[in-house]
């Protein structure tokens, strides 16, 4: 099973592996960690693999390379989330939220009063974090902290990284009702999980990464060409090999259907 480097709730475990950049385009010299590769004979097959994690279904189905450039064409553009990356800004736009620490090439933070909640426990070594983005419309704050992982705060509720993600990595369908997002964990591989949007808020209701591993035996480590086709069929390229020319991928449609009570 993966091993997360960063739990919210959890002791930390920093095992130095692989460090890609900031901006998570994942380079490597050559095979993605085997695991991803891995799948029990009887499991091979095209047929449908259905989970239910809890309010939906999840029908995770490998496709051809075909059938999935065929469904992109048709896709729309998945629009970036508006954020604040100036120094000056965000410190005038979280004045009394956040304690910033400027230094000479980086935001470091000292600490956070959320605004619903309580300051930031000690689960989190602040001293290791430096700011990235703000994202006003849903109130986030992505940090990168040790192993250029992922830390990010919902500074309304207090929500944490594995609730809240990396919203530069989110991927949203269509009417905005659904969205994966993902965490990188700072070990080459990243946590990819599904949002529904309920209240004016995005909620997390189905660990990706478990589904998929349960059903096909294979490590969902790193994903790239992420869209949906709908509200309800989501895609995505499973990398299995890293090239210069261009990386070598598995493709599976996911379908989310509400589950019955």
């Amino acid at each position: 099973m993966r091993i997360r480097v960063l739990k919210i709730v959890s002791t930390f475990v920093f095992p130095l592996l692989i460090v890609i950049s900031c901006d998570r385009n994942v380079k490597s010299n050559g095979d993605v960690p085997s695991k991803v590769r891995e799948m029990p004979a009887n499991l091979e097959s095209s047929a449908p693999l259905t989970s239910r994690p809890g309010p939906i279904n999840v029908t995770i189905e490998k496709i051809s390379s075909e059938d999935f450039f065929s469904a992109q064409q048709r896709a729309k553009m998945n629009k970036p989330m508006e954020k604040i990356t100036d120094f000056k800004i965000v410190q005038q736009k979280l004045a009394e939220i956040v304690e910033f620490e400027d230094q000479d090439n980086y935001l470091g933070i000292k600490k956070m009063n959320f605004r619903n909640a309580s300051s930031v426990k000690n689960e989190v070594d602040l001293s290791e974090c430096s700011f990235v983005s703000y994202f006003p419309s849903e109130d986030i704050l992505l940090l990168e902290c040790g192993h250029t992982m992922d830390v990010s705060f919902d500074l309304t509720t207090g929500q944490t990284t594995y609730e809240t993600g990396n919203p530069n990595l989110v991927t949203t369908s269509p009417s905005g009702k659904y969205r994966l997002n993902k965490v990188y964990e700072g070990q080459e591989c990243f946590y990819h999980f599904i949002q529904e949007k309920k209240n004016g808020k995005f909620k997390k209701i189905a660990e990706l990464n478990d589904i998929f591993e349960k059903k096909t035996g294979k490590w969902l480590c790193v994903t790239e060409k992420e869209f949906w086709a709908d509200d309800q069929t989501l895609y995505f390229g499973l990398v299995t090999q890293y090239k210069e020319g261009g990386n070598d991928y598995e493709f599976y449609s996911v379908k989310i259907s509400e589950g019955k009570n």
